[in-house]
């Protein structure tokens, strides 16, 4: 994964985080309902860009291992996980599917 889009991921989850201590703080001092559910609806789908973005990230540095790796162990490893990100994808978009998304 390359360090900016590393960078850019972990600033995106920071401000997830910075969004949850809200959502404790409002839960905490009794604001309206609607206000909290809204804010969790916006913290989920934050979440949800990051982590498509990181599986996106995941599958081209796969792609640029495969093809220009000149380890032969890390080329033929690197399907394995590929595998291994597509069954969390199928179980991400399922999850989606299924109505839990907000």
């Amino acid at each position: 994964m390359i360090s900016d889009q590393r960078f850019e991921i972990a600033r995106q989850l920071r401000c997830a985080a910075e969004s949850l201590n809200v959502l404790i703080k409002m839960t905490g001092s009794g604001q309206p309902c609607e206000e909290v559910l809204h804010q969790i609806y916006a913290v989920q789908l934050a979440l949800r860009a990051t982590g498509t973005r990181l599986i996106i990230c995941r599958a081209q540095n796969s792609q640029a291992i495969i093809l220009d790796s000149h380890s032969r162990k890390q080329r033929l490893s690197e399907p394995k996980r590929l595998q291994s990100l597509y069954t969390i994808l199928l179980q991400y978009s399922r999850h989606r599917r299924d109505g839990f998304h907000g």
